[in-house]
């Protein structure tokens, strides 16, 4: 059996001597801290370097290597020299391996994670091998090297600045005595000097495990931390920092406390049988274990602090500025016309709030920021696409600021320019455009309506009518095709391009056999036989059919914006059901600090799958661009589902449609079929 010695600079509390099994190898470790007591660690090396096979040198400085010159420590030289011929381990090989590649996956894993961030370090030269990997990430880079080395309260800002500190700096630091650094407080007065103001400020703080042994942490909440490893001293001190998330680029797979890089490079070693090791060493041992990142979020779950999402919203039109106190007594006065161009221009703001949201399954609660762009519909299809980009990530890093991990675009913010695309690439928090359940919901009301019209029977599940798909080879009617031929017995899908008529067809027949689907490029061929038309076109508001044919007692669901049935054509047809969207309750004792232009607790869907995914913790950009995936909108039903958001609302053109207009709709459409059937 191998045995390892482990002198580390830290904490003598944390000293074990274990046994422990590691790739089919048992070794023995033992740990011996000394309190920054040099002189004793000297004497532990000398005593202890003829009875171990490897010792590992845990808390000491590693070289520095700047403009192609190695800087070591002289302690630390001293060390290695009373060591002699037994091997030695100090975590370098391994970090300069391991974190890099751990830092990389993480960005990857996490794209928002250093997006738009300031990044501070305690100490750069400990961290300097892999610098260049968050320097790829995020140029952002602050670091505390003066206050850590010699207490001088300022920072150094950036990798090339760092790297003319060092030069400077390190033929003084490598004589410094090891002991003086016992001991640095990052509380109190030094958090209040203007100097260190930046180092405070940042979202993201990197730390190595072995500074935890004498740095006193500042108030770190809403903080994230990435360490190089987390072990149990590390844990209990960061949670007692108030730190919001941990990620440990290292994982703790062998499960023994206060371990270090250090101790873990001798094991490998004493596995391998090497006096080092090489970097494919370090790849095999990454790769037969998989071991990636890990996350830890201090604060319990029990604790149920609400995770926080922000949402835009904007009038819908000129007359709902004058249901605001703020402009309703200009209603009457010249400036009354104006206001929808005087609102224009004025910069979005932090408009109110919506809390009380709380999971029917998990028991989860989140609260969300609503943020208001003064811009009708009219004004803001006028202004160019990057006036817009520009006004929509201002409310993004406001909201990041007030602690939102995801924001929502609500109505024409995401139509504008590349539907949320450039908005998402520039923003510091995932955007989504909420259209995922939009689509769904706007499917539940269509399937509520043909509930309440009782025009279409129903067997083993399947409506034994007719739907249609107005504009089925774009993305949302796409999604609806596919959602509608497992709910239809026929499916029509109608588009401009009969080449891609074709490809939907055979997409659709390979998913459900057992439906009849049919191709068209014209509509009106087929309305006379629909009992549910879906209309979700670019036709910016020219006519896509003729409403005189539609079968009375049809629903027609109208997705498009802006709609392709107008409020005039509806108007000729009260015989037909015409619905623009359906609207939603949130689970919980809801509340809204701010009307958004809907009745009661109600909310838009977008709005809804913003605080769904906030509710599962997926801070992701779910639905974005206009290309929606079906996957995704059956996935938001699923989760809508699971969390209890349910149907509030059928909207149409002109507000609400309650249930008695649809029981006027049907009593027209009785009345028509009995026309009909006596002029025969």
């Amino acid at each position: 059996m191998k045995e390892i010695i482990c002198i580390s600079m830290g904490p003598a509390s944390e000293n074990f001597d274990q046994t422990l099994t590691l790739l089919g190898d048992q070794f023995r470790v033992k740990r011996l801290g000394v309190d920054f007591n040099f002189k004793l660690a000297l004497e532990l090396v000398k005593r202890y370097k003829d009875q171990c096979d490897i010792m590992a040198f845990g808390g000491f400085p590693t070289d520095v290597k700047v403009n192609g010159k190695v800087h070591s420590h002289n302690q630390v030289l001293e060390l290695r020299r009373a060591a002699g011929d037994t091997p030695i381990a100090d975590g370098s090989r391994l970090k300069l391996t391991a974190l890099p590649l751990f830092i990389k996956n993480l960005a990857q894993k996490e794209p928002y994670l250093f997006k738009g961030k300031s990044i501070s370090f305690f100490s750069g030269i400990t961290q300097w091998d892999y610098l260049p990997a968050y320097q790829e990430i995020n140029p952002n880079l602050i670091f505390a090297d003066p206050f850590m080395a010699i207490s001088a309260p300022k920072v150094i800002r950036g990798l090339e600045d760092l790297k003319s500190f060092l030069l400077t700096a390190l033929p003084i630091m490598k004589r410094l005595n090891l002991e003086n650094l016992k001991e640095r407080d990052f509380r109190s007065k030094i958090a209040q000097l203007p100097t260190m103001k930046s180092f405070f400020d940042s979202d993201i703080f990197v730390v190595n495990e072995t500074q935890l042994d004498f740095i006193k942490l500042q108030d770190l909440s809403g903080k994230v931390v990435i360490i190089d490893q987390l072990d149990t001293f590390s844990r209990k001190k960061l949670q007692d920092a108030n730190v919001s998330k941990v990620y440990s680029c290292f994982p703790d797979f062998i499960g023994m406390p206060h371990l270090g890089f250090n101790g873990l490079e001798a094991i490998l070693m004493a596995h391998l049988g090497k006096s080092t090791l090489e970097q494919e060493d370090i790849l095999d041992i990454i790769t037969t274990m998989k071991l990636k990142p890990e996350t830890y979020i201090p604060r319990s779950e029990e604790t149920n602090a609400s995770e926080r999402f922000s949402f835009i919203v904007h009038p819908l039109s000129a007359s709902q500025f004058f249901l605001s106190p703020t402009w309703k007594p200009l209603a009457n006065t010249p400036i009354g016309p104006h206001v929808e161009q005087i609102a224009g221009k004025i910069p979005g703001y932090h408009y109110g709030k919506i809390t009380g949201i709380r999971s029917e399954s998990t028991g989860k609660e989140v609260e969300g920021d609503l943020f208001m762009i003064l811009m009708t519909p009219k004004i803001m299809l006028k202004q160019s696409p990057e006036k817009m980009y520009n006004a929509m990530n201002r409310l993004c890093d406001m909201a990041m600021k007030r602690g939102s991990k995801i924001i929502g675009l609500g109505a024409y913010t995401k139509i504008v320019g590349d539907a949320g695309v450039t908005v998402n690439n520039r923003s510091p928090i995932p955007v989504t455009t909420g259209n995922s359940l939009s689509s769904a919901s706007t499917l539940w009301a269509a399937g509520f309506a043909i509930e309440k019209m009782k025009m279409v029977t129903k067997s083993e599940g399947v409506y034994q009518g007719t739907a249609m798909i107005i504009g089925a080879t774009g993305s949302i009617g796409k999604v609806c095709a596919k959602v509608l031929t497992n709910q239809w017995k026929r499916i029509i899908v109608a588009a401009p391009r009969p080449y891609k008529i074709l490809e939907l067809v055979r997409e659709l027949q390979e998913q459900n056999p057992n439906a009849e689907v049919i191709g068209t490029s014209s509509p009106d061929r087929y309305s006379p036989e629909c009992d549910l038309i879906i209309t979700s076109t670019s036709a910016q508001g020219e006519s896509v059919m003729d409403i005189e044919k539609v079968k009375p007692g049809c629903v027609i669901c109208d997705v498009s914006r802006p709609f392709d049935i107008s409020l005039e054509d509806a108007a000729k047809r009260p015989d037909v059901l015409v619905i623009a969207s359906g609207e939603v309750e949130l689970p919980g004792d809801v509340k809204i600090t701010q009307t958004i232009g809907l009745p009661g607790s109600s909310v838009y869907a977008c709005l809804a799958e913003t605080a769904l995914l906030a509710l599962e913790g997926r801070f992701e950009s779910f639905s974005i661009s206009r290309d929606l995936q079906y996957d995704k909108v059956c996935e938001i039903d699923r989760i809508a589902r699971k969390h209890g958001v349910k149907l509030s609302a059928i909207m149409g053109h002109a507000g609400e449609i309650t249930e008695r207009e649809i029981e006027l709709c049907r009593e027209h459409t009785m009345a028509k079929l009995k026309d009909k059937a006596q002029a025969r």
